[in-house]
């Protein structure tokens, strides 16, 4: 983790900004003049090959076909170069110099912005913290298989309109293909999600588009509900399919349809007991810093991460704010 200065000013933190910026504008530039130089490298060392077809020297075939394999390779040569040369500046100067921004915003703004938003109360935030691998297993929340190529980070906890919640930033990626990743988001746990109502067995629903990714993970009962709109837009696994029934009423449905709707991205749910996991696909973590953007116009992204609990809230969690006492004791 990189160096932290408590109570950071605004003005230092943009310098760390600026900086950063800088450097990820030489990243980009980088590999480019990287391969360009070899490329023009390659050209010079192959000049005389190059004036003797422009002059009509007759060759034979086998040395025209010498001389291209020797450009080809050069070139090819240059773009191995190239990507040498991003990896080596990006670990060991970009990384450095982004993470001591990036942990400083986070520690700055992450809490600052979210405690302006009315309605939450008793928030934690830990940024190396993360849900974890072996809970979201549990109930098959997400695609996904092993834990070698799962990440969680950005933890924070608290309650939103009496309802406990826990959160966190998640992403999965092919067991056979680290660098493809299957789940990118936002992963909450609310501590009840209705008045009386619990799941005695797991009930999963993920994007019925969704179910190549989830092959292998689901859970042995496909439910077949009464909505075919709510069929067509999501997949329902259970572990007792009577339980699906019982908590998949028709308003829950067309809550859960709209919630898709107004999230506009891959939703996932599970039901287990008196807790209602949710997780939303998302572009990029909100809570990362933006290199490009002043910071008090990226700080604005944080408000990002508490409206999909206050939408989730809203439309998917049937209970009155009356049942403070109840819900504060469960988490």
């Amino acid at each position: 983790m990189a160096m932290i200065e408590q109570n950071i000013s605004g003005v230092k933190l943009e310098k760390l900004r600026r900086k950063a910026e800088k450097k990820t504008k030489f990243l980009k530039r980088l590999p480019i003049g990287v391969f360009c130089v070899g490329v023009l490298l390659t050209l010079f060392v192959n000049r005389y090959f190059f004036i003797l077809i422009i002059s009509g020297y007759e060759m034979s075939g086998d040395s025209i076909l010498g001389g291209s394999f020797m450009i080809i390779g050069g070139i090819m040569m240059s773009l191995c170069v190239a990507a040498a040369a991003l990896g080596i500046y990006l670990l060991a100067f970009w990384k450095k110099t982004y993470d001591i921004f990036n942990d400083n915003y986070k520690n700055k703004y992450v809490l600052l912005k979210m405690r302006e938003v009315p309605g939450f109360s008793d928030l934690k935030y830990l940024p190396q913290k993360g849900i974890s691998f072996d809970e979201l297993s549990k109930v098959s929340l997400l695609p996904g298989r092993t834990r070698a190529f799962f990440e969680s980070k950005d933890y924070f906890e608290g309650a939103y309109e009496t309802i406990r919640f826990r959160a966190g930033s998640v992403e999965t990626y092919e067991s056979n293909n680290s660098s493809l990743s299957v789940f990118s988001g936002q992963v909450i746990v609310f501590s009840l999600f209705h008045e009386f109502k619990i799941s005695e067995t797991v009930i999963q629903i993920f994007p019925r588009k969704e179910s190549k990714k989830m092959k292998g993970l689901t859970f042995p009962e496909r439910v077949e509900t009464e909505s075919e709109a709510f069929n067509d837009m999501f997949s329902v696994c259970a572990e007792d399919g009577h339980n699906a029934f019982y908590i998949l009423t028709p308003q829950v449905m067309e809550d859960i349809m709209e919630f898709g709707r107004i999230i506009n991205n891959n939703v996932y749910l599970a039901f287990s007991g008196s807790d209602m996991y949710v997780g939303c696909e998302q572009m990029r973590n909100p809570f990362d810093a933006i290199v490009d953007m002043p910071i008090e116009e990226q700080s604005k992204n944080i408000v990002m991460a508490t409206e999909i609990i206050q939408k989730a809230r809203e439309i998917l969690i049937h209970i009155e704010n009356g049942n403070r006492k109840e819900n504060e004791m469960r988490l």
